[in-house]
């Protein structure tokens, strides 16, 4: 349901911007500095664990997830033109996951046997590229690539089971082909593309 009402809120805040941009006979944006916050759907690490999920299945394991959330993200960007920006953007997403199985020599229904929790924490040097920037409105696109710190947590429910723990990393990255922002200094935006912030993401951004 939250992933439906974040596709939903991002239509709304495009037609929102579309609507703006016929009311804009303003000067260009003068500020250099911006940074943002912005929540996210259909991330790299919410394909990475559903592929996880599948090859589970596939080796006769079976999970459910318990709860997802993120990808949350911050950003800093810095206008070194009037159409290029450059910055960082930081994203966290956690996965939490049931294992299920049955208990030995029961027909019964299968039983929670333990969880996982996965959590990925992304630092990405970005590039923006501004291709309409009014002082109330604003057009963009936007590229990013760097890492993935990922921290696993296994825990199973076997009387002598120790806990796990796993640290890895994997390259990321973001491709935001169209960006749209309204408002005065602090705007409301979506983005729509692919990588680790999403495939949409909506949120708002303070400029001075």
């Amino acid at each position: 349901m939250k992933k439906y009402f974040i596709i939903a809120s991002a239509i709304l805040a495009t037609l929102f911007a579309t609507n703006s941009y016929a009311q804009v006979v303003g000067k260009d944006i003068k500020t250099k500095n911006e940074i943002s916050v912005s929540y996210g759907a259909l991330s790299n690490s919410d394909w990475v664990e559903a592929f996880g999920e599948v090859v589970t299945v596939m080796f006769g394991g079976k999970t459910k997830q318990n709860s997802a959330v993120g990808p949350v993200s911050a950003e800093y960007f810095y206008r070194v033109s009037p159409v290029v920006a450059v910055g960082a953007v930081g994203v966290a997403a956690s996965f939490k996951e049931d294992m299920l199985g049955k208990v030995p020599g029961s027909t019964d229904a299968e039983v929670k046997t333990g969880d996982y929790t996965r959590s990925y924490f992304t630092l990405m040097p970005s590039a923006k590229f501004n291709w309409l920037r009014k002082e109330h409105f604003g057009m963009y696109s936007k590229i990013a690539a760097g890492v993935s710190f990922v921290n696993t947590k296994l825990h199973q429910y076997v009387e002598g089971a120790a806990h796990e723990q796993d640290k890895n990393w994997m390259f990321n990255w973001q491709a935001s082909l169209i960006g749209i922002e309204a408002g005065n200094r602090l705007r409301g935006f979506a983005e729509f593309g692919m990588g680790e912030q999403g495939a949409i993401l909506i949120g708002i951004r303070y400029n001075f």
